[in-house]
């Protein structure tokens, strides 16, 4: 759901100078906005008092916030990218972002990645543009999944689009959503256990069947002695290791895999 205003967002002039009633000096805020400015209820603002009260009209500003979470909902401890996207409006904007519950805690760990990103002044619990981010129609950030059992996770943005006037007049704000799901799908230790592991013996590779896993699968695996010989991670879907690289003598070994908490072992014979 979007929601549309036109009262400026404090602390958020993106490009241009503010003037300062205070102290008739000039501030800019072309290097990020101050923390708590996204008009999310924990936030609880969006300059409707001071800043930039003499807002303009909003005609065809618009905002979108996009991801790669996938739809069947986030999972707990992995990593996505969030794209917020604008169109229409001045040459000069400026984002921040912050996925919050009403309390205004930050749910998940935010990851200033992209481009023209950065912190807020105050933590993490924002993301703004920085100097050279004004320039953009656009703003990329990674965001990594809280634990399970959080629910569902709001991510409260709001753009200025300034006029480049140099004061507080005319600049349009406008707010958007987007409320991403936890996933309600993982795999069980009976179906982690019941994956096809083959071939057996192995010779040059090993494949594992997992194009119905949508979880990241940890693959470890041992000799006799106890020895880690291969460890690495995978992104869902079916799995193929080269072990014929890996010089491995001849004998048996054991193959652990783990997703969503759940571990399974499985016994191969390696020629």
């Amino acid at each position: 759901m979007r929601k549309k205003i036109t009262l400026i967002l404090s602390g958020l002039l993106m490009a241009g100078m503010a003037y300062d009633y205070n102290n008739n000096a000039a501030h800019t805020f072309t290097n990020g906005a101050p923390s708590g400015n996204t008009g999310s209820p924990g936030d609880g603002q969006t300059c409707n008092t001071s800043c930039h009260t003499q807002g303009g009209t909003q005609t065809n500003e618009m905002v979108s916030v996009t991801s790669d979470v996938p739809g069947t909902g986030y999972v707990a401890g992995q990593t996505y990218t969030f794209t917020i996207t604008t169109s229409g409006g001045g040459s000069k904007k400026g984002f921040q972002v912050s996925p919050q519950d009403v309390s205004g805690n930050l749910i998940g760990t935010l990851i200033a990645s992209g481009t023209g990103t950065q912190f807020s002044a105050g933590g993490s619990t924002h993301i703004t543009h920085n100097a050279a981010g004004t320039s953009s129609s656009s703003w990329t950030f990674e965001w990594t999944a809280p634990t399970s059992g959080t629910g569902d996770v709001t991510f409260y943005v709001a753009v200025n689009f300034t006029n480049t006037s140099g004061d507080q007049f005319g600049d349009v704000v406008v707010t958007e959503t987007l409320t991403v799901q936890e996933s309600s799908v993982g795999i069980s230790e009976a179906e982690l256990a019941a994956l096809s592991v083959y071939p057996n013996p192995v010779i040059d590779e090993i494949n594992i069947a997992a194009k119905d896993v949508d979880e990241e699968i940890m693959v470890t695996m041992f000799n006799m002695e106890g020895k880690l010989v291969i460890e690495q991670s995978f992104e869902p879907g079916d799995i193929t290791i080269d072990v014929a690289s890996k010089s491995l003598n001849t004998g048996v070994y054991f193959l652990q895999m783990e997703a969503g908490g759940n571990t399974t072992v499985k016994k191969l014979l390696v020629k």
